[in-house]
């Protein structure tokens, strides 16, 4: 099974498919995952120092240079925001209208 076919399936139980693109001693980064951890959000943890194509895909695709960088796919799009967005993560994430 290939990724997008993955993200379809995780998006079509949890209405949400959250990656979390950090880096090496990374305070935001860590707050942002425990938040996710405390509300019991299952998510993907990629490190773009020690991930070539992940850093690629952060920096060039995404346009972005801060960490943690967070791609919520919902099943309206991808949301993508970067740095400590607690108030992004109720909204996105945990405190979705459509959430069960």
């Amino acid at each position: 099974m290939n990724t997008p076919d993955l993200t379809a399936r995780i998006q079509a139980r949890d209405g949400v498919a959250v990656v979390v693109y950090t880096k090496n001693d990374c305070r935001q980064c860590d707050r942002t995952k425990l938040i996710l951890d405390r509300e019991g959000i299952v998510y993907t943890s990629v490190n773009v120092e020690e991930d070539a194509a992940a850093y690629s895909y952060v920096t060039e695709t995404l346009n972005r240079r801060e960490m943690p960088t967070v791609v919520a796919s919902t099943l309206d799009g991808d949301v993508v925001w970067s740095g400590l967005q607690p108030d992004k993560i109720r909204k996105h994430i945990t405190h979705r209208a459509d959430a069960a």
